[in-house]
């Protein structure tokens, strides 16, 4: 039994993954839904680096509500055991870029929740990783 296998048996940690699992679903679910058309992300002043982002996100119109829509479908399959997988491989890169915004806009606080959310995107993908090993270990 591999070693991932032997922690999986253990109950603390099966009850953070699927902690980590709703959370990170209803953090995307929750997050798209900010992006739909006619609704803001944010009410920051335009006048702060945050805002303007934001504000210039929204006026990109379609690319802003396309965000969202992804993000909304990615947070539902990750509730659905035949798409957790998937929905843990797409939610990576998002994650990544919602860190690296916060760092990039010097973002108070907000780095340290993305980091957890990378860190719980990288638990997702340990959780499965023999579902894709195939894809990154070469066979003897």
């Amino acid at each position: 039994m591999e070693k991932i296998e032997i922690l999986k048996a253990k109950a603390a940690l099966r009850i953070l993954y699927w902690f980590i699992r709703a959370g990170m679903g209803l953090t995307f679910i929750v997050s798209g839904i900010r992006k739909l058309p006619g609704i803001r992300f944010t009410t920051l002043p335009i006048e702060t680096p945050v805002g303007l982002y934001f504000n210039t996100m929204y006026e990109t119109g379609i690319y802003w509500n396309f965000i969202g829509y992804f993000q909304i479908a990615v947070g539902v399959l990750i509730f659905f055991n035949r798409f957790v997988v998937l929905s843990s491989l797409l939610m990576m890169p998002v994650t990544i870029n919602i860190f690296l915004v916060s760092i990039a806009l010097n973002m108070r606080g907000t780095p340290i929740i993305t980091a957890a959310m990378v860190l719980g995107n990288l638990f997702l993908l340990l959780w499965h990783f023999r579902n894709y090993r195939t894809l990154l270990i070469k066979p003897l």
